[in-house]
Order: C-alpha cells, then structure tokens, then sequence
C-alpha cells in the first residue's frame, strides 16, 4: 500500500469507501453504546468516592452525556451511506465526550488532588477512538481537536496560565496516546485494505475480479451523462486451452500475466480492467465512443501478437492472439443487453477466423 492510501481516503475507490465507511459505522455505533452504558455505569463509582456535592452534580452531568449520545446510534445507521455523516457524527462523538471532560473538570477547580479518573479522560478517549479504521490524515485531526480542547481546558481552569510542572507531561503523554491511537487505526486500516484486494482482485493477475467489475460498471452507468457515452470491450484468448496442453498450465498462468500487464499498458488508469473468466478478460472505457473503443481493442490486439511469450521452464516462446467484441453503451442501457450484444460480437470475431475484433452495431 502506498504512503498516500495512508494518509487519506481521497486515492481509495469508491466501492472500498463503502466498504470502510459500513466498517466504521458499525463499530463506531458499539463504541458508542458502550460509551453510555459505561458513563451512566461509573454513576455507582462516583457515590461511592465522591462527596456529596461532586456527586450530585456530576451523576446528572452523566446521565445529560448519555441523553447526548443517543442521537448518535441512529445517525450511525446513515453513516453507513455517506462519508460527511460519518466524519459529522465522528466529531460529534468527541465533541460531547470532551464537554463532559470539561465540566468534570471544572467541578473539581477547587479540589487539591482530582480523581485519577478523570485527569485520564482525554487518553481513554484517544484509545477508545483507536479502534476505528482511519486514515492517517482523519487520526491527525481527532488527535489536534483532543489536544487543543485539553490545553485550553488546563489553561482555564489554572487561572489561564500554563505554567506549571505537569504541563510538559500532559503534552509527552497526549502526543504519545496521540500516536500510539493513529498507529492502530493505520495497522487497522491496512487489514481491511488487504482483506478487500483479496476479495475484489484475481490472484494471478492482480487485476479486478468479475464482482468488483459488475459492481463499478453498474455505478458507471449510474452516474454516467446522456452526453457521455461508454465502450465496453470483451476479449478472449486464441486457443489457450492448446497452450496450457502443450507447453504445461505454467505457462497458460504466465500467459494471463503477461496480457494483464499489457492491457493495463494499453488502457491506462482512467480504464476499468477485470479479468472476466478463465481466459477472458473486459474492459470498460469511459468518455469514449464506439470508434475509439475499436482503435484501442485493436491496439491491444497488435501489441500482444508483437510480444511473444517466453515460458518460464526453457527458452521456448509462444506467440499470442486474441479476439474481442465491443460494444458502446449510455446512461439508460440495460447491463444485461450490453453485455449479451459484446459477447455476440466476441463470438462473431472468433467465426471469422480469430485474431481480430468486431464491433456490436
């Protein structure tokens, strides 16, 4: 994974945001839930502690808490379906948490030595926040809103002055909770990336698999313009069950590879390749008409019959073709009829002969 799929979400692709927003969701809707049955719970801790003014102030500054953190359970359920709720309802959740911290603070201003409990608030909280799949960008920003509330909290509550000895530990420990919590959101963060390359993408040739395409290529004609129409290319290989008999499935596998790279040597980024089936491989090109679509199935078609394969046990090479069918479709095509009509054409490219390229009209 690159630095920049650390850093933030912006390089990652739309169905994994789903994936990892859903991610984020759920737990944040635990953590939340454990948040209030723990800080209406520490109600019997604080009786017990406590004297009676703290305790009368503080057991309703926790049940307010609580009423405050309900409307954040429902809202999970939106986050699933879109990135702003979840980044509105993330802050909202530390927001809140950080109010409390405040006024429990602020109950024990005059107070010679506070309870443990709460001086540790702010670092429970950027563990408790740990747990959520972030980028590192995102972790960045929990850890600079906790830090600053907690500073200007010290600072109004010390008669606004920082100067005392604590304050450099304070700060070591934040930066240290800061980090270790931007850590495993990270670490958390590459398991689910990796956990989704293993799902979506083939394992021999590290292009995506047919479920991811079918998802990408249904939100393409979603949000696809009537002005901007799309080509989708079917290719299969020439013959590749006689190279897998004859030269050994070793090289039918470095065969796939070696037309996986050259497909995305020829495609491009801005193109969605998957391999399809066994030996077949579909491309989908957006912005780009039928004529266009043609030119470059055909410039694939040239550079894989110019690059004969080396087998990888001897120094024997194998010359490869294939042959596709294209097709070009709009924001109101049916996916199944497009993706009949370019098989038709994949099929009338192999009747007449192999090695070329027919396109649906």
């Amino acid at each position: 994974m690159e630095l920049k799929e650390y850093w933030s979400d912006k390089g990652h692709s739309r169905d994994f945001k789903l994936i990892r927003i859903g991610f984020v969701a759920v737990r944040f809707r635990w953590l939340v839930t454990l948040l209030i049955i723990g800080i209406a719970g520490w109600i019997a801790v604080d009786w017990w502690v406590l004297d009676t003014a703290h305790f009368k102030l503080l057991w309703k500054v926790r049940l307010m808490t609580g009423v405050m953190l309900t409307p954040l359970l429902p809202l999970s359920y939106l986050c699933k379906l879109n990135r702003r709720w979840m980044v509105l309802s993330l802050f909202a959740l530390v927001i809140i948490l950080l109010l409390f911290n405040l006024v429990s603070l602020w109950s024990f201003r005059d107070v010679a030595t506070m309870p443990a409990g709460y001086v540790a608030f702010p670092y429970f909280l950027l563990a408790l926040l740990a747990v959520l799949p972030l980028p590192i960008r995102s972790g960045v920003r929990i850890a600079v809103t906790i830090m600053v509330a907690v500073l200007a909290t010290d600072y109004w509550l010390d008669s606004h002055t920082l100067n005392n000895g604590k304050l450099i530990d304070r700060v070591w420990l934040l930066l240290c909770f800061s980090l270790a919590m931007i850590w495993v959101q990270t670490g958390q963060l590459r398991m689910l990336m990796d956990l989704y390359r293993e799902s979506t993408r083939d394992a021999l040739t590290r292009l995506m698999n047919r479920r991811l395409f079918m998802q990408q290529f249904a939100a393409v004609r979603h949000d696809s313009k009537a002005d901007q129409p799309y080509t989708l290319i079917l290719f299969d290989l020439d013959k590749f069950k006689r190279i897998n008999d004859e030269h050994g499935h070793l090289m039918g596998d470095e065969v796939l590879v070696r037309v996986a790279m050259t497909l995305m040597d020829i495609f491009g980024p801005d193109a969605m390749v998957a391999r399809y089936g066994g030996e077949e491989f579909i491309v989908l090109l957006p912005n780009t008409r039928l004529e266009q679509g043609v030119r470059k199935a055909e410039t694939l078609r040239l550079a894989v019959e110019s690059q004969p394969v080396e087998n990888p046990l001897d120094e024997s090479e194998v010359t490869v073709t294939l042959s596709g069918g294209v097709v070009e479709g709009h924001h109101n095509s049916d996916m199944t009829e497009l993706l009949l009509w370019v098989d038709e054409a994949l099929y009338e490219a192999k009747s007449q002969g192999r090695n070329c390229v027919v396109a649906h009209v």
